[in-house]
């Protein structure tokens, strides 16, 4: 069965770029503009195996999405991206169990690479 991936970023560029690797490389994707958005996917029946969440969006920021996330799916695996310096705003992240970070502009082996250890990891623990 094809793993789900949600791309969240208000950059849709980034996300029909995701949306296009991602399935070349057999995964299912979604996508959301915005934290509320990102919210209803992850609070509705929708199955999501996996996160990228952009930290910086006009209507929330990525850490008070992944703070949310965190009420409703603790054991969510998200990886937040990022195109700024944002080290004490990372390290909240980590702190909250962030996987990983990937820095914009990103680069599509390190994001594939990231995307297999975590199924790896997952598929063990299973």
């Amino acid at each position: 069965m094809k793993k789900t991936i949600l791309v969240v970023d208000d950059d849709q560029a980034i996300g029909a770029i995701f949306d296009f690797i991602l399935q070349q490389a057999g995964y299912k994707t979604l996508a959301a503009t915005s934290g509320k958005t990102c919210l209803d996917i992850i609070r509705s029946e929708v199955s999501v195996d996996l996160v990228f969440l952009d930290l910086k969006m006009p209507d929330m920021s990525g850490l008070e999405v992944f703070k949310e996330i965190i009420k409703c799916r603790p054991e969510l695996l998200v990886i937040m991206m990022t195109g700024y310096m944002v080290n004490d705003t990372l390290k909240q992240a980590f702190d909250l169990g962030a996987y990983g970070v990937i820095y914009k502009p990103f680069d599509v082996e390190e994001v594939l690479g990231i995307i297999d250890k975590i199924m790896m990891t997952t598929k063990k623990g299973k």
